[in-house]
């Protein structure tokens, strides 16, 4: 069934708990991974979120985990990191569910050799991924499709994920809607009200597994998505912060 997006927010309670993406959501994207910046307002919001919901919010981004520690530093929080292959629940024990390493190295290497000989393009190696991102070439978009695809052709166990100016080479099976679905098994997220916020292609499949679950699944920006609900970032952060601080 069709899901009617509504460009608004939704009303939540102390018993949701909030799934939410990095990039795109978080932070603005940058031209390069490195150079996003997190808004002090926004670790501020991320602080009194997870003191209103007493710890159920999880962070669900393609990023690295170390990668989004040192950009949500001093905070901690429980994070499902490159697509939910690398998971730390609440207790912080990090669980790693992947296989294909072999393969996974051989496409790296291969996408290596094509970034050396295209200037402006730049190559993200994570524990479970390979991420190519061309976001300062975009001329070279169907190259770099036409180079992946044929890169991962003996390959079955691994899947490409086409983001925003980014392809990234992941093992299949793994997914931030997954990722969820175990948040929603364990302490503090269990008997909650998901609540997925995203902006990508990638957080699809948290918006599907938030609707299953009876929740409520938030998109930032424009495209075809199966969430209930659209915002602009600057409307998702004015919303998340005055429910974090409401309870004050």
């Amino acid at each position: 069934m069709a899901i009617k997006t509504e460009n608004s927010l939704p009303s939540v309670t102390e018993g949701a708990a909030f799934f939410i993406d990095f990039d795109g959501t978080l932070v603005d994207i940058a031209e390069r991974p490195h150079l996003v910046h997190v808004e002090p307002r926004v670790l501020d919001m991320l602080r009194g979120l997870t003191a209103r919901l007493d710890g159920a919010v999880a962070i669900l981004t393609g990023r690295p985990l170390a990668t989004v520690d040192d950009f949500l530093s001093p905070l901690t929080l429980p994070a499902g990191a490159e697509h939910g292959a690398v998971r730390r629940d609440s207790r912080g024990k990090v669980h790693r569910d992947f296989e294909g390493r072999e393969n996974l190295k051989a496409v790296g290497e291969t996408l290596e050799r094509f970034v050396a000989q295209n200037d402006g393009l730049e190559l993200e190696r994570k524990e479970s991924s390979v991420a190519l991102h061309y976001r300062r070439r975009p001329d070279l978009a169907d190259a770099a499709k036409r180079e992946v695809g044929a890169a991962v052709d003996d390959a079955p166990e691994l899947h490409v994920l086409d983001g925003k100016m980014v392809l990234e080479v992941k093992v299949d099976g793994l997914d931030k809607g997954l990722a969820l679905e175990a948040f929603m098994s364990e302490e503090p997220f269990a008997g909650r009200v998901p609540v997925m916020i995203g902006d990508d292609v990638t957080d699809e499949y948290a918006f599907a597994a938030a609707n299953k679950a009876g929740g409520i699944s938030i998109k930032i920006g424009e495209g075809d998505t199966l969430a209930q609900y659209r915002a602009e970032r600057a409307d998702f952060i004015d919303w998340v912060e005055g429910f974090a601080k409401a309870s004050r």
